[in-house]
């Protein structure tokens, strides 16, 4: 018998499945934004708008793992760490603090 009703919990890393996150403030003159799309549980991919080009173009896939407010971003031998809040990311990259709002896809 279950008396509050209590539902298994769904894996952490899925409230981020199927979401875009964009940073428009860039030290790169050349950059419109960068972006973060995570495509799967343990999948993220990086995209980057050129202000010269028509498109945004993918720079990489790499394998996440989110721990309650923290990802741990892993390509290859690169790691990079995100503290995750509802509605922004913020992460050290290339020495550059960037911030990610939730935007849509």
């Amino acid at each position: 018998m279950r008396l509050f009703g209590f539902t298994k919990k769904k894996k952490q890393s899925s409230t981020l499945v199927g979401t875009a996150w964009i940073c428009t403030s860039t030290n790169e003159t050349e950059t419109l934004y960068y972006k973060l799309v995570f495509t799967d549980e343990d999948q993220v991919e990086g995209w980057v708008k050129y202000i010269s080009q028509e498109e945004e173009g993918k720079v990489f896939s790499a394998d996440y793992k989110k721990t309650k407010n923290v990802l741990h971003v892993k390509k290859e031998d690169d790691i990079f760490i995100a503290v995750f809040e509802k509605s922004q990311l913020t992460a050290v990259l290339d020495g550059q603090k960037m911030s990610f709002s939730k935007s849509q896809l």
